[in-house]
């Protein structure tokens, strides 16, 4: 059993009307991003995250959104998730790794694959 939440950071990176998330081989989808680790500030956690999972360098500092509170229907999850968002001008390479394919979909496509199902998130990271 979980004694304490786990700490993750997540970015929603928008280029043009599309923002990036990745498909896992078990159909999972998420944004970029993961667990801190003891010890990293929350910039320097996300720039290892965007570096394993995308082989992106972290340039520009990215905007604070939210701060999620999940646990999971059997209460043997707790994840604490600090959000931020970043908006490219152009479009960067980024690498499929992780076993997982980057995605860039539209507000349109998020909602009829039923990826992101709370309108008000979308409303707010497709506002921006």
């Amino acid at each position: 059993m979980i004694s304490q939440p786990n700490v993750a950071v997540k970015i929603i990176i928008k280029w043009k009307d599309r923002i990036l998330i990745r498909r896992h081989k078990n159909g999972a989808f998420d944004f970029p991003g993961g667990r801190m680790e003891f010890g990293e500030t929350i910039i320097g956690a996300l720039k290892r995250e965007l570096r394993e999972e995308l082989d992106y360098n972290l340039t520009k500092e990215p905007q604070f959104l939210d701060v999620y509170n999940y646990v999971s229907r059997n209460k043997k999850r707790h994840s604490v998730f600090l959000n931020y968002f970043l908006r490219l001008s152009k479009k960067p390479k980024i690498v499929a790794k992780e076993s997982a394919k980057n995605l860039w979909l539209t507000k349109k496509e998020l909602i009829s694959r039923e990826i992101v199902k709370e309108g008000k998130f979308l409303d707010e990271i497709f506002s921006r």
